[in-house]
């Protein structure tokens, strides 16, 4: 039995944009614009020469918006012979990028998880895509708390959509700009949003393939793995959505991408980590996180040791600062003026000093911060 697609808020949520969208990606040919702008009238050639045309409303305040949707919705469905409730899915995707993460265990395949666990999943898919947004700005090997302002907008404008069947699965929508032609105009480069979506994929596939033989013939140079956009931050929450020792679970991620946008390379659309590999991806994580130069990063703690010779204008501080809730050993270069009034002070009297600059592991537990600035006295 087909279903015929009427309710009112279900059509009235139809992007004309989208549907636009839609038409031009399956051939679909603009005959031209209505009078008084009402909206565009889009042909369709049958094998048989003859032209089947349906009506694109301007915009929803057209007063016969819904009767144009719906026409629309039953001619698509006569021509492709689809469901009406398959093809307006695919409508509302036309301008979002879709990413479907599945949960794949035995236990989950009525389409249900536990409450707690379904939570976690979440903010793990959360996890990844702020991850690949902060390497779409700016690849590194870690990101610390302070994340760019373009990677956290991104987060805020992503859609969580409806779980689908098949074990467990989660989606996000990720709106993307369409594709504007015009004679004597080329975008230069990929939107924002459409880069982010590239970056996981790529990331994510980069990341698996090396997991996969990381024991047989280890890994890449970190800079390397950075810069195809796998982070610290994406192998720890792919490592902790693939689950602990008591509960594992195999995960594939998908992709399909915005028709209004199409992608101009070839990019792997799908994923699969087994569980086994958790504990390698885990470490994986380790390692980036441990010899990434963290910028910004903001030290607190007691000042050990002060080393500076009489003919030198500038000295050696030691801090012993919180690096990762741990306390660790990190030295300093500081410039004479700081070395001989707050550092000098903080030694003496046992007070705690604030400082940032560019966090370096340098080995064993010994760091060093380059392009220390903004000394503060902590007085207790």
């Amino acid at each position: 039995m087909k279903a015929t697609i009427t309710d009112p808020r279900t059509i009235d949520a139809v992007s004309p944009i989208d549907l636009a969208a839609y038409l031009r990606t399956r051939a679909w040919q603009l005959g031209g614009e209505l009078p008084s702008r009402l909206g565009w009238l889009w042909l369709w050639k049958l094998e048989n020469g003859d032209k089947v045309d349906v009506v694109v409303p301007a915009d929803r305040t057209v007063r016969d918006f819904r009767r144009r949707i719906i026409e629309t919705l039953q001619t698509l469905e006569t021509i492709e012979q689809r469901s009406q409730l398959e093809i307006l899915a695919d409508i509302q995707h036309a301008s979002a990028d879709v990413f479907r993460w599945r949960w794949i265990e035995g236990n989950v395949e009525d389409g249900t998880v536990p409450l707690e666990l379904g939570q976690q999943f979440i903010a793990q898919v959360r996890s990844q895509l702020l991850a690949a947004a902060c390497s779409a700005v700016h690849p590194g090997q870690f990101f610390a708390s302070r994340k760019p302002a373009l990677a956290t907008e991104y987060i805020r404008q992503a859609r969580l959509g409806q779980s689908e069947r098949g074990s467990y699965v989660i989606t996000v929508h990720s709106p993307v700009p369409p594709v504007i032609t015009m004679e004597g105009f080329q975008e230069e480069s990929e939107p924002f949003e459409r880069r982010v979506t590239l970056t996981l994929a790529n990331a994510l596939r980069v990341l698996r393939h090396f997991a996969a033989k990381a024991v047989g013939t280890g890994i890449p140079a970190t800079q390397e793995l950075s810069r195809d956009g796998v982070s610290a931050n994406l192998c720890e929450s792919v490592a902790a959505m693939l689950g602990t020792e008591g509960i594992r679970r195999d995960v594939e991620v998908r992709f399909s991408f915005a028709s209004s946008r199409p992608v101009l390379e070839h990019v792997s659309s799908f994923t699969r980590f087994s569980s086994d590999l958790s504990p390698v991806i885990g470490e994986i994580a380790k390692v980036l996180r441990e010899t990434a130069t963290r910028e910004d990063f903001e030290l607190v703690g007691f000042v050990t040791n002060l080393n500076r010779q009489p003919q030198d204008t500038s000295g050696i501080a030691v801090i012993q600062g919180q690096i990762d809730e741990v306390y660790r050993r990190v030295e300093i270069e500081v410039a004479e003026s700081e070395y001989d009034t707050i550092l000098t002070e903080a030694h003496r009297d046992r007070l705690m000093v604030r400082c940032e600059g560019e966090l370096q592991k340098v080995k064993g537990k010994t760091y060093r911060l380059l392009n220390a600035r903004g000394f503060e006295l902590l007085l207790p």
